[in-house]
């Protein structure tokens, strides 16, 4: 179980990483470099701390661990949310940072997921 969590978590990051990687194209492409780069850090400020969830949300599997894979959710959950807090304060320091496209990369990286996710699902039966 705690495997094939792994396998679609990795598939789900994956794609998020494709449209990070994408939206800071577009957004070079077409507005700046400065741009394009604060919209790279938004989409890792979303795959970073979600890669990290992963890995703690998946370490344990089974019944006989039920208590090691309820405490590895919650802590992967918090670490989640102090990694993204700290990715904002340390990436919001940055001189040329441009907030709208860094945001927009973000909460689309962010909402991404979740067709990602019917769509896998979908894909695997």
């Amino acid at each position: 179980m705690a495997q094939e969590g792994r396998k679609f978590a990795r598939k789900v990051l994956f794609y998020q990483c494709l449209v990070a990687i994408l939206l800071a194209l577009i957004f070079s492409v077409f507005i700046g470099k400065y741009t394009g780069i604060s919209a790279l850090y938004g989409g890792l400020i979303c795959v970073v701390p979600g890669k990290v969830f992963a890995f703690l949300a998946f370490r344990y599997a089974g019944a006989s661990q039920n208590q090691l894979v309820v405490r590895s959710f919650n802590k992967g959950s918090k670490l989640k949310f102090l990694i993204t807090i700290v990715m904002f304060a340390v990436i919001f320091r940055w001189p040329n940072l441009q907030p709208l496209p860094l945001f927009i990369s973000y909460f689309v990286t962010l909402m991404v997921q979740w067709p990602i996710i019917i769509f896998l699902s979908r894909a695997d039966r």
